[in-house]
This record gives structure tokens, sequence and C-alpha cells, in this order.
């Protein structure tokens, strides 16, 4: 698996309901309610539009009992999740509360879920470039150590399918801010393309996953890019304004 960490059991599933969708074993081995939709499954444009109401049927698919999620703004704000719909403006979403399922949605930004092992909390960052070099991930991680007294050592991180380090074309101004925020070991990150530099934005989030404490072994990265499988998931870089968005979601288990 590229940059050194494993898929974590990444596949995409026929699910009962006749969906397909992405689960990770390594979060299903924990018990960890979540999906990675693809265009089988709740409708693309709603889920860009009305967020709520795709997330209220995955909920129901996973077994939780309602759904939150944030508008999401390419930042480092974090926000807790404790009641159902817009919690607010925000990229990172974390909870405690059982039966509550936390919804991102994305058309190529990675989508990181984040559990604790021994049930305390659960989480997710929306990682686009701008929230990676704005420390999303680093937030997302303090917030469960903070409010939860969460183990980085023990937490198990999850980056959804998202366009790929091969595929992510990116302008000097990237390099500059990434440089600039997360430091210089950011220049790793950067790789030289045949028109531009490309951005491993795997590779970034892990780094920062890894800076927190959490170990190699717990972190895993999907692996498919968004571009190259755009027949599954909706790829702004592919289809630009008209690209609807799919859903990464994880929640608390009721039981």
């Amino acid at each position: 698996m590229a940059n050194g960490y494993s898929d974590g059991g990444f596949q995409l599933r026929a699910l009962d309901n006749g969906w397909c969708g992405g689960q990770f074993e390594v979060l299903e081995a924990l018990g960890v309610p979540h999906l990675v939709t693809t265009f089988n499954g709740p409708d693309v444009q709603t889920i860009k539009t009305h967020t709520y109401r795709a997330g209220v049927q995955v909920a129901r698919v996973l077994g939780c009992k309602d759904a939150a999620f944030l508008d999401q703004v390419h930042g480092a704000r974090v926000l807790i999740g404790e009641r159902r719909g817009l919690v607010g403006a925000g990229d990172g979403l974390v909870t405690e509360t059982p039966g509550l399922l936390l919804v991102g949605k994305s058309a190529d930004c990675p989508l990181i879920l984040v559990a604790d092992p021994h049930a305390r909390a659960v989480g997710f960052a929306h990682a686009s470039w701008r929230a990676t070099v704005a420390g999303v991930t680093s937030q997302l991680i303090q917030t469960m150590e903070t409010r939860w007294d969460c183990r980085p050592a023990d937490l198990v991180a999850c980056i959804c399918p998202s366009v790929g380090p091969e595929c992510f074309e990116v302008g000097p101004e990237v390099r500059v801010a990434a440089l600039r925020e997360i430091g210089t070991h950011a220049s790793a990150f950067f790789q030289p393309g045949p028109r531009k530099e490309h951005f491993d934005l795997w590779q970034a989030n892990g780094d920062a996953l890894q800076r927190c404490g959490l170990v190699p072994d717990n972190i895993h990265v999907a692996g498919l890019c968004t571009l190259c499988h755009d027949s599954h998931f909706p790829s702004y870089r592919g289809e630009g304004a008209a690209a609807g968005r799919f859903i990464a979601a994880i929640g608390m288990s009721q039981s």
C-alpha cells in the first residue's frame, strides 16, 4: 500500500438493500458503523444539496437512529455532534452519542474516519488541501484526546477514497501554503508531474496522524483514487461544478 500504510481491508461490496458501498474491515472488527457510498447508493445530487436527507438514509442502513453533518468550509474547525441535523460550519465532527451517524461529503477530498477502540468517541475530518494545510486532522485528534481522554496511540484512522497522488495536480501556491503552515517537512508530500506538481494528501494526513501520536499500524488508506474510479465516485476534477457528492459516515454503536 502507498506510503507504507495498509488499506484496512477496504472493500466495495453489495449491501443488503441493494446499494454498493465501501467499508473497512478494521472498523468492522471494532463494531463501528460506517460506510462510504458510491453512485449505487443515495442520490449523489441529494447528498450535495440535501445532506441530512441522504444521511438519514445511510443511518437507517447502518442501524443508527439519526444523522449529523457540517457545512464544510475547508478549514480546521472541529465541532461536537450532540444532536441531529446541521451542527455548524467546520470540517471536523466528533461525537460520543450512541446511534448518531456523523456524515461527511466529498467529490475528491479525503474524508478521514477515526474511532476509539474503547468506544469513547468517533469522528471524521474533511481533509481538502486547504483543510489539510490548516491542520484539521490534528485538530480532530486533539479534540478527541482533550474532551474524552482518548489515547492517540489507541485510535484507528481510515482515509477514504479521494483524489490520489498520481492525479492531484496543484499550483505553486499550494506548496507555499503547505510549507508555511505544516512545516518544511511538507516538501516530501510533493512530487513533480508532467505539467504541475502533485500533492499527496494521503501521505500528508497520514503524517499528521502520526505526529499526533497514532501508530502507523492504526492508520489505513483505502488507496482508491476517485478520479481514476469515477464510475464509482463523483469527482469534481472529472465532472466540474456539476459533480454530485458521496458520503463517508461513521457512528457510535447503540449496543
